[in-house]
């Protein structure tokens, strides 16, 4: 079985309530971290086309604070797929409506997400390269997904 790596991209949009901040109004990275994980999982399970759990999250960068009333749209999409794992590259993009600025990239990061059947790790369809900008996130998965197996490999 083969996938389309347009096919696994999952996109999510939410505005910042106080219920995601703390009393200064803003937004808790706990809470972003939540939607960028849900997001992930998004993404992997239309791939995988079943069940998934987040193996691991790495890279996890805040470029720009996020505050209540601030739209954020998060995007995840798959980068690299192994035998059982797959490298989601998601990041959010906030909107600040109350300076009417260009939407700017607010937190970036990697998630590693493993298929499951029946609670064991299982194969997950092949990924297809369509475009060159599609081939550099391949890449760029490819090259986390080497880089993690070398430092953790016993």
């Amino acid at each position: 079985m083969i996938s389309n790596i347009s096919f696994s991209r999952a996109e999510t949009c939410l505005i910042m309530e106080p219920m995601h901040s703390n009393p200064y109004g803003n937004v808790h990275g706990g809470a972003l971290m939540k939607i960028m994980d849900n997001t992930a999982g998004i993404a992997a399970a239309k791939h995988a086309k079943g069940t998934v759990v987040t193996a691991r999250v790495d890279e996890i960068v805040f470029h720009k604070p996020i505050h209540v009333g601030d739209i954020v749209t998060c995007i995840g999409q798959l980068a690299y797929v192994g035998k059982s794992s797959m490298q989601i590259m998601v990041s959010i993009v906030v909107h600040e409506l109350s300076n009417y600025s260009e939407p700017e990239t607010a937190l970036t990061a990697f998630f590693t997400m493993v298929h499951l059947v029946d609670n064991k790790p299982a194969k997950v369809p092949e990924l297809v390269v369509s475009t060159k900008e599609e081939e550099e996130i391949y890449k760029l998965g490819e090259r986390k997904y080497r880089d993690i197996r070398l430092k953790y490999k016993a």
